[in-house]
């Protein structure tokens, strides 16, 4: 009975393994500095671990490029006040947020203001 129980639970970790892995927590983001940068949404992505905005935004210098803006759960979002139509395509953004590290076009977002001014959380 016991041996059958070990096997269980291991079974289960085993399956469970890559889930363990996939959550990446803050680490690939420089969190000493925040940039605040402006565009325009291209998709929103309501979906778990962490919902997703892609959005051309300008740098400072006016370069417009692709990012990935990575918001927190679902859950905690909806806590937020969110919800899936929150951000559409088309709507003109202000995006603040850390920066990944390595230097690519994805943002752990903070915050974003939206088009009628409201100003929403994107991570806690």
């Amino acid at each position: 009975m016991n041996r059958r129980v070990g096997a269980v639970l291991v079974m289960g970790l085993l399956l469970g393994a890559d889930s363990l892995w996939a959550h990446h927590g803050n680490a690939p983001f420089d969190m000493t500095r925040t940039v605040r940068m402006q565009g325009t949404v291209k998709d929103f992505e309501w979906i778990n671990p962490h919902a997703v905005i892609h959005a051309d935004l300008k740098d400072d210098n006016g370069k417009v490029t692709n990012w990935k803006l990575e918001l927190g759960s679902l859950g905690m979002l909806s806590r937020f006040g969110w919800s899936r139509n929150t951000v559409k395509s088309g709507d003109h953004v202000t995006a603040v947020g850390f920066r990944a590290k390595d230097g690519s076009a994805y943002m752990c977002l903070v915050s974003i203001d939206l088009p009628n001014g409201q100003s929403m959380r994107g991570s806690p």
